[in-house]
């Protein structure tokens, strides 16, 4: 999203806190692989996270493009159910910045994610 909600669906008064993004580490750094999570433009300051659906190694040589987490079979599961039917270029971010209820109007079908969490092996 472009801006953090509030778990009632109201627009934030704060965006989120740009997150320092480490440079690649040779072998060690996740590659821009199916289930990879990373920072749209690589810039965290946005708060707009994508996961490479397909492996996109042309995604490894650009700047800032460097994952930052995995997902899992059954989360991968889920991310394929989503709606995806609007292309880029339609007016997304647009709608986004005038509000859910534009989003809604101009994209019904459009899935959201209203709550996620960290979960650790520990």
């Amino acid at each position: 999203g472009i801006e953090s909600p509030h778990s009632y669906g109201q627009k934030a008064k704060v965006k989120f806190d740009k997150v320092g993004i480490d440079p690649p580490v040779a072998g060690q750094s996740l590659l821009n692989v199916a289930g990879s999570l990373n920072f749209a433009g690589g810039n965290s300051g946005t708060g707009q996270v994508y996961v490479n659906i397909n492996n996109n190694p042309h995604l490894d040589k650009e700047a800032g493009s460097l994952p930052f987490a995995m997902l899992d079979g059954k989360s991968m599961e889920i991310i394929k159910s989503v709606f995806d039917g609007y292309s880029a270029g339609m007016g997304q971010v647009k709608a986004v910045k005038q509000g859910s209820e534009e989003v809604k109007r101009l994209f019904p079908k459009m899935s959201r994610i209203e709550k996620c969490w960290i979960v650790t092996d520990d």
